[in-house]
């Protein structure tokens, strides 16, 4: 175990460091500057270890006493004692971690802290088993604790006040620390002769031995070599690189053709398809088209002027699509919007017996009706102030749409159904809107309110088919025998 600092050696020169880039020391041992455990790492390894692959020589000492130690948990002892190396290795890294103090009372606890909670089955490094053998082995020699990682890639050195001479002599185990490198590659005469040399009182052997490497290895013929290994061809490799991204983009290119022409190939037979369908059912004049017989059946839509893709028309129906609890909260407030404009000559307690009659009990049914023209290419339109003929007379005209011109959300239902070629879906969505009253809607209802309670269209339907005015059915529901003046 000589006590000589090696300083420099052929293997750690500046050279030998851009050859062995990938074999390196993270720190110095002992406060010292000494290379020799790297230069033996370099010496061992570097026909061992995969191209994509490296070695990390990394020594921390702690200058610390044992009242530090003593006096700090385990926790904290810990982030002390193992470096992130240990707790976050590197992949493709092969790491020997040597942590030593510089005080023996304070090693020795630290080793006692270490034994208790590092290794298998343990708090700390559970993936690391404890060395007995190496700890065996270097008994009279330094005192420490020694762990390998189950992937056989990194070794951690607990040891107590690591002198020079221990540190020499700690190499002399690496094939040990790094067992996966060495499996199935024995150690030749002349590394095994390097490997004893450390233990030597004097480093006479030792530095000749390192010196014999370094010549057999040809240091700068090998960095020669290294680096400019395929220079030659390095125009080659460069238009090889420039034709394989052209190959690529050009390929791309040609996939998204291709997936074009397919989608506009499948787009004109779509097309082919359903004009061969549409041809068919202009042909045949045999039946009465869809939307003409809808119209038929539909007693409730009158057909007012049709002018190349728009039909206009007027629903008749019922106003029976309302929500009911919107009315029974609003029906009872007489200062609300249902009765703020309502006739002088009807008081708000006959208008709520008149709304509930209809709308609460069911006794009548308003008769409602609203104008549109329905375009298959730009939509469905509602007519607002619109002219209603004689067939009309006895329905009362949606507020919505007669004063407001609008329909709501079924606008966007119908073009749904125009967007699928359902065209009596479509028809179908203005006949349900006509029936559609609105309680929430303040401003809708209290014009409604106010024409509803002046009006003298008899568009109230009792339940044998008899048509009243609104004020008629008000004195129906009160009873009296006689007919008033007239009150418009």
């Amino acid at each position: 175990m000589f006590t000589k600092a090696i300083y420099e050696t052929a293997l750690t020169s500046e050279v030998a460091d851009r050859l062995f880039s990938n074999i390196t020391n993270a720190s110095y041992a002992s406060n010292t500057i000494d290379q020799s455990f790297l230069a033996t790492l370099r010496a061992l390894t570097h026909k061992r270890l995969p191209q994509a692959e490296e070695v990390r020589l990394a020594c921390k000492v702690l200058y610390l006493d044992d009242f530090n130690i003593s006096e700090s948990k385990v926790g904290q002892c810990m982030d002390l004692f193992i470096p992130e190396t240990a707790k976050y290795p590197v992949p493709s890294r092969h790491t020997i971690n040597i942590i030593s103090t510089t005080n023996t009372t304070a090693g020795e606890k630290m080793l006692d802290v270490v034994k208790r909670n590092v290794g298998s089955g343990k708090r700390y490094l559970s993936s690391y088993t404890r060395r007995d053998d190496l700890q065996v082995f270097y008994a009279r020699k330094v005192n420490g604790l020694f762990y390998t990682a189950t992937d056989e890639m990194n070794t951690i050195i607990f040891a107590d006040k690591l002198e020079l001479k221990h540190f020499h002599v700690l190499q002399m185990m690496i094939p040990k620390y790094l067992p996966r490198l060495f499996a199935g590659s024995p150690l030749t005469e002349p590394e095994i002769a390097l490997l004893k040399s450390t233990g030597n009182k004097s480093a006479v052997e030792y530095e000749s031995l390192l010196e014999g490497f370094a010549k057999d290895l040809d240091i700068r013929a090998e960095i020669i070599r290294s680096k400019l290994a395929g220079f030659g061809s390095v125009f080659e490799r460069i238009r090889a690189a420039e034709l394989r991204n052209q190959i690529q983009w050009h390929q791309n290119d040609y996939d998204d053709l291709l997936t074009k022409l397919r989608e506009t190939s499948n787009k004109i037979q779509e097309c082919r398809y359903t004009l061969a369908g549409l041809e068919c059912s202009i042909n045949d004049n045999s039946n009465d088209s869809e939307i003409m017989e809808y119209f038929m059946c539909n007693k409730n839509l009158t057909v007012v002027k049709v002018a190349g893709t728009a039909i206009e028309f007027i629903a008749h129906g019922y106003a029976d699509i309302y929500d009911v609890d919107a009315f029974e909260r609003y029906v009872g407030n007489h200062n609300g919007y249902l009765y703020s404009s309502i006739s002088s000559s009807i008081t708000k307690p006959q208008m709520e017996m008149l709304y509930r009659a209809v709308f609460g009990d069911g006794l009548y049914k308003l008769r409602i009706c609203a104008a549109y023209i329905a375009d298959m290419k730009t939509g469905l339109r509602p007519f607002q102030s619109y002219t209603f003929p004689s067939e009309s007379r006895t329905y009362f005209p949606n507020t919505h749409i007669q004063h407001f011109g609008c329909i709501g959300s079924y606008a966007g239902r119908f073009q749904e159904y125009i967007d699928r070629r359902d065209y009596v879906g479509a028809i179908d969505q203005a006949a349900v809107s006509a029936r559609n009253l609105n309680f929430y809607d303040s401003a809708v209802m209290g014009n409604f309110a106010r024409d509803f309670s002046r009006s003298k269209v008899k568009c109230l339907e009792k339940l044998d088919g008899t048509l009243l005015t609104p004020r008629e059915v008000i004195i129906e529901l009160e009873g009296d025998i006689e007919c008033p003046d007239p009150l418009f």
